[in-house]
């Protein structure tokens, strides 16, 4: 049987939602029919690393030292040149790119490499929340250009098909909705642990523990939990709040909390974050844009009820009134509101906490790679390879 070379493209491997996904899409490949590579432009910023998990996979990483972040012409065209050499000397059958600058330059790069297959994961959109209106213009319409040179389009969530498609990003036919999975492993001695880790972190038994996880950005809204759980204190003064990542806004944030004392602390970055979600009443999910969230999954498996922005794929991961509760996006009160009626009603606390954690079930990484790999199969079909 043959094997086809895949190559995975993304801009850089901090901790975060897309990086994730590329990774145990690479790590988990079938090897008896792919032979995959990672390709990845240098990873830094204050989010932290997925690099150690990676190496200690065994898994190598084909860096592009010029395939940056942020928008640079010459760098840009440095990166440009250098996937489309590298493309063409390891002759791939697949070229699969993921968020938004690696999936620009990889994607022209592939194409005028003649790669057969060119297939791209956004892993969200730009569309708002992230650049001013000159910006997101521009923006999106270098994605309705890659677009035509694309033969998939993979979204996490079919609300992110159609935000795309309203915006011209591709015909509905070239998109495909496949959820990113997260690793279930940890999850149930997490659980086990919950006493021991409030204890750990100093909350007591019968005090409201709600917490937040992600990167401090502006696009995660983290802003408008601090401000709901100045609310919330008024009402229940003995709660406890927890937020844990790194970002450029953690400055702006510790200043904007700082009355808030010990009520409200800064944890950083953390690798016991199944531990964190398990120990919480409600976990906060404030984002003003937002791909799928990974982290509603994370929770879910967590037990841990999720009040979150009814914002990007959301709604289509969350079931409101079920595994969690949508509140509009920017309404600190409706926030605040809905962490107060979780820690009110411990009935339907627990009976959401159930409910996320079988739902959470259904989105396993070996299911997610699955689907993938489904996507390239039909590819090599259509295109006779």
């Amino acid at each position: 049987m043959k094997r086809y070379r895949v190559a995975h493209v993304i801009t850089r491997l901090c901790k975060g939602g897309a990086q994730e996904n590329t990774f145990h899409t690479v790590r988990l490949a079938n090897r008896d029919r792919f032979e995959v590579d990672l390709i990845s432009g240098p990873t830094y910023g204050s989010e932290g690393s997925i690099e150690a998990a990676i190496g200690a996979a065994g898994i190598a990483i084909t860096r592009v030292p010029s395939l940056v972040r942020n928008p640079d012409p010459w760098h840009d065209a440095c990166a440009y040149f250098a996937l489309r050499r590298l493309f063409r000397e390891r002759r791939y059958d697949i070229v699969h790119t993921h968020t938004s600058k690696a999936g620009y330059l990889g994607r022209m790069a592939a194409a005028h490499a003649r790669v057969p297959i060119i297939v791209h994961t956004p892993h969200g959109h730009i569309f708002f929340g992230y650049f001013n209106a000159g910006l997101t213009a521009f923006f999106t319409r270098l994605e309705r250009q890659a677009a035509r040179r694309t033969d998939r389009l993979i979204a996490l969530t079919g609300r992110g098909i159609d935000e795309h498609v309203a915006e011209g990003v591709g015909h509905r036919r070239q998109w495909e909705a496949i959820f990113s999975g997260i690793d279930l492993s940890p999850y149930p001695q997490a659980i086990a642990r919950r006493t021991d880790t409030r204890r750990e972190l100093g909350i007591p038994p019968d005090a409201l523990l709600a917490g937040a996880v992600g990167r401090l950005e502006p696009v995660k809204g983290f802003a408008y939990f601090i401000e709901a759980a100045r609310a919330v204190l008024r009402e229940a003064p003995e709660s406890h709040f927890i937020l844990a990542g790194d970002g450029s806004l953690l400055g702006d944030l510790r200043a904007q909390a700082a009355d808030l004392g010990e009520r409200f602390r800064f944890l950083g970055l953390r690798h016991d974050v199944p531990e964190l979600m398990a120990a919480m009443d409600a976990c906060a999910v404030p984002s003003l844009n937002e791909g799928m969230g990974r982290v509603l999954l994370e929770a879910g498996a967590a037990g841990a009820p999720v009040v979150a922005s009814a914002v990007g794929g959301i709604p289509d991961i969350l079931q409101d009134g079920e595994t969690g509760l949508l509140v509009p996006s920017r309404d600190v009160d409706a926030l605040a509101g809905a962490i107060l009626r979780l820690w009110r009603d411990p009935v339907l606390r627990v009976r959401m906490s159930a409910v996320a954690r079988e739902a959470a079930s259904g989105f396993s990484l070996e299911k997610m790679v699955a689907r993938i790999e489904s996507v390239y199969d039909t590819l090599i079909k259509e295109k006779g390879l």
